[in-house]
């Protein structure tokens, strides 16, 4: 009788783990399907200089905006507005924080720094952390061509002078890291 007993008891326990394995099969095929979708969709990133930065004052390494700056900032909110992004990149430096500070206030997103010269690191963090999303990145004019270039573009414009603050490269990296470079400029109003 105690032999009748074990073989509903080792039946129960086989099925228990044949259960329980399937539930975690399901559970990856779930993931992998989402991660496959994800993999497939394109990789979007804004490149934007940082906003019109306060040169009154020649020995401060890290000025704030001026207001026309600020203005900028605000217009780049707007430009994104109905576009959704799900992470924002800038510089140590305050400029290129508050140029994408309206936009992060807005979404509720934390501003992520990275090393501005760094430009095969930033581009390998974005693809491997942001597969399939859209980023904002803030930079400087002597970094933003040079970090098209990681992504394996060519340069859309010669050069981005000191005083040109108003482009935006909008980077789409397909699956296979193949990138298309859109160039656009965003203004401000006139006061």
């Amino acid at each position: 009788m105690k032999h009748f007993l074990r073989i509903p008891l080792l039946l129960l326990l086989f099925l228990a783990v044949a259960f329980t394995s399937c539930r975690s099969s399901s559970g990856d095929s779930d993931l992998a399907v989402e991660t496959e979708q994800q993999v497939s969709e394109p990789t979007t990133v804004y490149l934007v200089r940082h906003a019109e930065k306060d040169i009154s004052d020649p020995s401060n390494e890290d000025p704030d905006l001026t207001a026309d700056g600020k203005a900028r900032a605000e217009a780049l909110r707007a430009l994104l507005n109905g576009q959704e992004v799900h992470a924002l990149y800038a510089t140590k430096y305050m400029r290129t924080v508050n140029t994408l500070k309206p936009l992060a206030d807005e979404r509720q997103l934390e501003i992520r720094q990275y090393e501005g010269h760094d430009f095969n690191g930033i581009r390998q963090r974005l693809l491997q952390e942001h597969r399939g999303q859209t980023v904002v990145v803030a930079g400087h004019s002597n970094t933003l061509l040079p970090m098209i270039e990681a992504f394996g573009a060519r340069r859309p414009v010669s050069d981005i002078s000191d005083n040109t603050y108003d482009f935006v490269f909008k980077l789409t990296v397909d699956p296979e890291d193949k990138t298309v470079v859109e160039v656009s400029q965003y203004w401000v109003q006139a006061k």
